[in-house]
């Protein structure tokens, strides 16, 4: 029993030191390049913030985008517009002046958004969806989800030392 809690630990800490130095390389690109887009070996994550892509993505569900420039029509993309990123489905590719224009809808809208997009204004193409943890992420933004992790993590700390005591 004592090598699955010893296992459970080394998974625990090489998660939170992934975290870390994955964290500590987003905020320095942010810092290095301030009008682009932090991203790990070709790939961007961005929450959702809205219903427009239900049923498929749920607000608060991250987005991993791989950046690309094949983009076809039923492709889900993330893109630039004003001072957001929109995860929306392409519902039509047009080509004018030999370069293609793309036309998004979310799923869950009626109609197609305004916007007539180039290659230049697509973030990537949709990879995956890690449900839930963008509202985890949002809620640690706020100055209550930063108090309460401070206290967890505190609490642990002493816990572990309490623990470290008792065993010797």
């Amino acid at each position: 029993m004592k090598w699955v809690k010893k296992i459970s630990q080394i998974i625990f800490w090489v998660i939170l030191v992934f975290i870390g130095l994955y964290s500590t390389f987003i905020i320095m690109q942010k810092i290095i390049w301030k009008n682009k887009t932090p991203e790990f070996m070709g790939y961007k994550n961005f929450i959702v913030l809205t219903g427009s892509m239900e049923p498929i993505l749920h607000k608060g569900d991250i987005v991993i985008v791989k950046e690309t420039k094949e983009i076809k029509e039923n492709d889900i993309i993330s893109f630039k517009e004003k001072n957001s990123v929109v995860t929306h489905r392409v519902i039509e590719v047009k080509n004018e002046d030999n370069k293609d224009y793309y036309i998004t809808k979310g799923d869950a809208n009626s109609g197609a958004d305004t916007s007539l997009l180039s290659l230049e204004d697509i973030e990537g193409k949709y990879c995956f969806k890690i449900p839930f943890v963008g509202n985890i992420i949002l809620f640690l933004q706020k100055p209550l989800g930063i108090i309460i992790l401070f206290a967890m993590l505190v609490i642990f700390f002493v816990i572990s030392s309490l623990k470290t005591k008792k065993e010797r």
